[in-house]
């Protein structure tokens, strides 16, 4: 599903793209496989400077880490921290790829309104997930010391 042009426009573009590779990981579970046999032809046909269409081929890297780290905050914040709206809206978006005349009817919102309601939505989890990052990065003292 492609997202319009009006609503990229709103969204935080880097934290976008992650959400996007976090979709592309968690619907996907079986990896794109490629054959021995077509791995050598292709390097064949590399080496020889037989490449036309080959250049053309989308070729899509996942950051598989970020993914499961992205995933382990939507679980945490779907079960503990009380965004259970706006997970179930962004896994929908996001993993599901749902149509957003059906997100709205399984999530009670307008469909003028679902703009602004994946906006707040992105931006709350960013935040959430900003906050798990610094936590993770800033273990919190075991010792509290006084000087």
């Amino acid at each position: 599903m492609k997202t319009p042009k009006l609503l990229l426009d709103r969204l935080p573009a880097d934290f976008h793209a992650r959400l996007e590779n976090w979709g592309d990981v968690m619907r996907d579970r079986s990896r794109p496989a490629v054959s021995p046999t077509y791995q050598i032809c292709r390097d064949l046909a590399r080496r020889a400077g037989q490449t036309r269409n080959m250049e053309n081929e989308p070729v899509r890297e996942w950051n598989e880490p970020d993914a499961e780290f992205i995933e382990g905050c939507w679980r945490l914040a779907a079960g503990y921290r009380g965004l259970p709206r706006e997970t179930a809206m962004l896994r929908a978006y996001y993993v599901l790829l749902q149509p957003p005349h059906i997100i709205c009817r399984f999530q009670g919102v307008r469909a003028r309104e679902f703009d602004d309601v994946i906006v707040r939505a992105v931006v709350e989890f960013e935040h959430f997930v900003a906050r798990i990052q610094n936590r993770r990065h800033n273990p919190p003292q075991s010792v509290q010391t006084t000087v």
